[in-house]
């Protein structure tokens, strides 16, 4: 069976809305340059490992979209970001082993110390949001909820020039029902992430991570002696509570190499620092202007120019609307 329609049998069970697609897109970028670029913005499917798994080599950066989460920080909840989980437990649970397979190539290949570069900031962190009004135009609101009226004229702008009209995006905002029509343009911010770990590389944390899978009755063990298992009922600082469902969950644990020593999963990665967020926003304006900038330069020459070939897994219109913003904007 071939990618395409391997994945195309997987999506079917996954996708909701009726442009929704899974896709794996390969560009070659510059001759002169040896690196590549793997870019994984959306959650595991069936279909889509052998071909991630081949492109890993000693030269292949790999980008991780998600927030990287352990199981025990209230203030990002508990639930592990969408891209690395699965509402339905059967496919949730295809979800996290692929997960786990990719880290597992990656660590073989690349060795622990090579790193795997997170392209999330946590939505504790996110204080704009992008809501799709039901008139067809998107405004960017701020935390206490006023329109950030500079940002939203800029992506108008933007929707206006690559040709988004109105009637368009009311057909794409259905994608985000679930969210209320509201996205954070995740994917646009992981593209500028990506791009500052090559230009900014102080603008990242390393940290050195287990990829856990907790499963329902997993105990956690306390200085005391004492258990609890780790998926249980949690109270969230707004007052809610949070409960498990009956899965298998996807952590990252803290740890080190010498206590991680004979895991194929633990490796390096490396996280946006915390206060990231206002320079990213700042990058998103740059890139939906309509002027050349010194943001656009930093994404041709510093990121594309300097590999071979770029790659990305994408979830266009599966539960949001980013994906296709993302690849315009590009």
């Amino acid at each position: 069976m071939k990618l395409s329609e391997s994945i195309r049998v997987a999506q079917r069970e996954h996708v909701n809305h009726p442009l929704a697609r899974y896709q794996l897109d390969t560009i070659p970028c510059s001759i002169m340059s040896t690196g590549r670029s793997v870019e994984v913005c959306a959650k595991l499917i069936d279909g889509v490992q052998e071909e991630l798994h081949g492109l890993i080599d000693r030269s292949t950066t790999l980008y991780i979209q998600g927030d990287l989460k352990g199981y025990d920080d209230p203030l990002v909840g508990y639930d592990p970001a969408s891209n690395f989980r699965d509402g339905d437990q059967g496919r949730n649970d295809r979800v996290v082993i692929n997960w786990m397979n990719l880290f597992e190539v990656h660590q073989r290949v690349r060795g622990r110390e090579a790193g795997i570069v997170c392209t999330s900031i946590p939505r504790s962190e996110r204080y704009l949001t992008v809501k799709m009004e039901s008139c067809g135009k998107m405004k960017i609101y701020n935390a206490d909820s006023s329109v950030n009226t500079d940002s939203s004229t800029v992506l108008q702008n933007f929707l206006d020039n690559v040709g988004l009209t109105e009637h368009r995006v009311l057909n794409m905002r259905e994608a985000s029902k679930g969210a209320g029509y509201r996205t954070y343009l995740a994917d646009l911010q992981a593209l500028l992430l990506a791009v500052d770990f090559k230009t900014f590389p102080e603008m990242f944390e390393k940290v050195f991570l287990k990829p856990t899978l907790v499963k329902p009755g997993d105990k956690e063990l306390f200085k005391d002696g004492s258990t609890l298992p780790i998926l249980r009922e949690r109270k969230l600082p707004s007052g809610k509570v949070w409960k498990p469902k009956d899965m298998s969950y996807l952590y990252f644990v803290k740890t080190s190499p010498e206590e991680s020593k004979y895991c194929n999963h633990s490796q390096t990665f490396y996280v946006p620092k915390k206060g990231s967020i206002s320079k990213i926003y700042h990058q998103v304006d740059e890139l939906l202007a309509n002027k050349e900038n010194g943001v656009k330069r930093m994404i041709r020459e510093k990121y594309f120019l300097s590999i071979y070939e770029w790659n990305r897994w994408s979830d266009f219109l599966v539960n949001d609307v980013d994906d296709v913003i993302t690849i315009l904007a590009i």
